[in-house]
């Protein structure tokens, strides 16, 4: 066997241990991650375009919060839905994904919304306000998204790879988080400012 090689397969090995030792960790842990990811390259982009000046840290460090509580409630719920329905023929597929999608969707929104808001010291007036807003695009876009990739999911692989694979799919998701939750209000606020300046 080549060095290479042996380098590969003792850096596999390695990579299996850890993820069956400390399967909760590497799926909050990945979940946070691909948020954080998702985040900076929204930044990147709000930067390009002249929206912001720098990259704001404190931003991607909530993101990185509330990620990390979504992933861990995602492992729950993962878990449990698997163990409830073990099978992978059509009908079960079917049950599955309308529980993830009307069950664990609107509370991952939820959290993602309402924890952020709480992070960065928002009224619950105007975290409501904002939920409003945005609840129903960021639902339909999850929907297009997780629908057909939770198929391939819940059909073809093992249940413990499950979230490590939803969180390796989801990175364009999250960046479009990450621009419905603050680069969509900086549009806004644009447009707002430049309405009033015309008025004036």
């Amino acid at each position: 066997m080549s060095t290479g090689r042996k380098i590969w397969t003792v850096m596999t090995r390695t990579a299996v241990y850890v993820f069956n030792k400390y399967h909760f960790s590497v799926n909050t842990f990945s979940g946070s991650a691909m948020m954080c990811i998702g985040d900076v390259a929204q930044q990147s982009v709000e930067r390009y375009h002249g929206l912001s000046e720098g990259y704001d840290w404190s931003r991607t460090a909530r993101i990185a919060v509330i990620g990390s509580i979504l992933g861990s409630v995602q492992h729950i719920f993962y878990r449990s839905l698997d163990n409830r329905y073990p099978s992978r023929d059509l009908l079960t597929i079917s049950k599955k994904l309308f529980i993830d999608q009307t069950l664990c969707t609107p509370l991952i929104i939820a959290l993602f919304i309402y924890g952020l808001g709480f992070l960065e010291h928002k009224t619950l007036d105007k975290i409501n306000e904002e939920f409003k807003d945005k609840c129903a695009m960021i639902f339909l876009v999850d929907c297009a998204v997780f629908v057909p990739t939770q198929y391939i999911n819940f059909k073809f692989l093992d249940p413990k790879y499950r979230l490590l694979f939803t969180n390796m799919v989801s990175i364009m998701y999250d960046t479009f988080l990450s621009y419905i939750k603050y680069t969509h209000d900086i549009l806004k606020s644009m447009e707002r400012q430049n309405n009033n300046n015309i008025k004036n």
